[in-house]
């Protein structure tokens, strides 16, 4: 995935900008409150010059937040790159006017309340934006920053070395922004580490669901035998001697290999399950032993739900590239709904993708698509 289609955290993890929503409450409650106290200071108020310019840019950083908390709906659409933008635009504007506020008369740059809550403000971009987006605000903000140290340095009194005030006034978004850009690329890494874990996760428990039914079903009996023959034939391997019980052990365990491979002969093929079976163009061969598992454990189910009054019909056929199955047998007349099926359609879609079923003239039709012995065929459950 490249840089420049790379999902930002929110997009990611849709739940965690519930959490982001209340850090920006927070930041937003802590900015105004710094403004305030910064501005109520004995230095802050001997600095001011323009007290009704200095309340407009407090209203306007207030507002930038107010805007922010409501784009920023955990259930509405992710915050964009132009709608944090307008946000910053804000908070540089309310910047912009503290700064006239202190026109002429500000002596301890340090003290600006504008710069440090640009700063903060660009914390914020790490759930909502991606890192080089974050840098590119960090460098608007740094830009600000040291125009406005230049102007406040053209119209003071008192003069400074202008880089060591530009330095001081820009320390905020300079530290905080790149922070926050190495925090959203962090936060997005370990985002699609935890992803790709549960991706893989979850690939291994329906391949362990899907194994397990074709051992439970496919081969009977002989799925636990081979987890109980194996081992007990490894351990004499590696000994070459018998431990005492061996020979009972191995008694038992040919004893059960005879009775599951019996087990396994009677259940025959998907021919004998079905009342009525059709294959012309001989695309049964398409099928994988975990399709025929999962199928056959349908076909039973619906014979312990309806009885051998169902009448199953089961008729496999190719339609151009693909390949088409269809099981229909009929449901007698007050029968309940096949709510007792449904643990069985989920394992068809284990090795099925899609899956159709519906009522056609009073009988209940399942209809499945398969393609190849390596591709997954498609299967869609619909009641």
């Amino acid at each position: 995935m490249t840089s420049s289609t790379r999902p930002t955290a929110a997009e990611l993890d849709p739940v965690s900008r519930v959490t982001a929503r209340m850090f920006v409450i927070a930041m937003g409650a802590v900015s105004v409150a710094l403004s305030v106290a910064l501005s109520l200071t004995t230095t802050g108020r001997e600095q001011i010059s323009l007290p009704v310019v200095g309340v407009l840019a407090q209203l306007v950083l207030a507002a930038s937040y107010v805007y922010l908390v409501r784009v920023a709906d955990p259930f509405g659409p992710a915050v964009s790159r132009a709608r944090f933008q307008i946000f910053l635009g804000g908070v540089m504007l309310a910047s912009v006017l503290d700064s006239l506020s202190q026109l002429g008369s500000n002596t301890f740059i340090r003290d600006d309340w504008g710069a440090v809550c640009l700063g903060l403000a660009l914390l914020l971009a790490g759930p909502y934006r991606r890192s080089k987006e974050i840098v590119w605000f960090t460098v608007q903000a740094v830009a600000l920053t040291f125009a406005l140290a230049f102007l406040q340095n053209l119209s003071s009194a008192t003069t400074t070395t202008l880089s060591i005030l530009a330095l001081v006034a820009a320390t905020p978004s300079i530290a905080i922004g790149l922070g926050a850009a190495a925090y959203a690329r962090s936060l997005v890494a370990s985002l699609e580490k935890a992803r790709d874990e549960a991706r893989v996760e979850r690939v291994r428990h329906e391949s362990g669901v899907v194994l397990r039914l074709a051992e439970t079903d496919a081969m009977g009996e002989l799925g636990a035998l081979r987890r109980d023959v194996l081992p007990f034939l490894t351990r004499l391997a590696e000994s070459k001697t018998l431990q005492p019980g061996d020979a009972v052990r191995a008694t038992e365990l040919a004893s059960e290999l005879r009775r599951a491979i019996v087990d396994r002969i009677s259940r025959g093929t998907l021919t004998d399950v079905v009342d009525r079976y059709s294959d012309d163009d001989g695309v049964a061969t398409h099928l994988d032993e975990r399709q025929i598992s999962a199928l056959r454990a349908l076909i039973g189910a619906i014979g312990d739900q309806y009885g051998a009054s169902a009448g199953q019909t089961l008729t496999l056929e190719r339609r151009g590239p693909d390949a088409w199955g269809r099981i229909e047998f009929i449901r007698p007349a007050g029968a309940s709904a096949p709510t007792a099926l449904t643990p069985f359609l989920r394992m068809v879609r284990l090795v099925f993708d899609e899956a159709d079923a519906r009522t056609v003239d009073g009988a209940l039709v399942v209809t499945f698509r398969f393609d190849s012995p390596e591709d997954q065929a498609a299967v869609s459950w619909e009641m």
